[in-house]
């Protein structure tokens, strides 16, 4: 009972703390994925607070390294739809311009953020998100670095295909001649 007491009062003070709700984007926002190798892409602070700058605070989990991003822009009006990354369609007669969201960048590869909207006076709950993981593309596998046999075989075909076909036209070019 002390565990469950301990949880619900832990989480009353994690959203209890947030004046506002951040999350990363999901498919129903526009959006395929909203965490890359080195970006990831956030929500934005309600309408509410239009026309203020905005700061956002992470941290990496991993060196504890805190970095704060100032004036990074100022939260859109609420009679659009609101965000930063801008996506546009053409259905022909129309552009439509849609505003998804705001991309951290120049994260590091495979590694766990801690993110927080700072807006004047209120702040945001505080997000946890990993960057993907990729691979070195130095360290990959080339596999078979020698030609497969199948390679080797469709060279031979080919080649005694365009020496019968060279043949043939000489012969052809040889006999036409001889006619006359």
């Amino acid at each position: 009972m002390k565990t469950i007491t301990l949880v619900i009062f832990g989480a009353f003070l994690y959203f209890a703390n947030a004046e506002f709700t951040v999350s990363l984007l999901t498919g129903s926002d526009g959006v395929i994925t909203s965490t890359f190798t080195d970006s990831v892409f956030l929500s934005l602070p309600p309408c509410s607070l239009a026309g203020q700058s905005v700061n956002l605070q992470y941290n990496n989990t991993a060196t504890k390294e805190i970095k704060t991003l100032r004036d990074i822009f100022k939260v859109p009006l609420c009679r659009f739809r609101r965000a930063l990354a801008v996506v546009t369609e053409t259905n022909g007669h129309f552009i439509i311009t849609k505003e998804l969201g705001y991309q951290v960048k120049d994260l590091t590869n495979g590694t766990q953020y801690s993110l927080q909207y700072i807006v004047g006076a209120e702040r945001s709950n505080v997000l946890e998100a990993t960057t993907k993981t990729a691979s070195d593309y130095a360290q990959l596998d080339e596999g078979l670095p020698a030609h497969s046999g199948a390679m080797v075989v469709i060279t031979v075909l080919l080649s005694v295909a365009m020496f019968l076909l060279v043949l043939g036209l000489i012969v052809t070019l040889f006999l036409s001649n001889s006619d006359d």
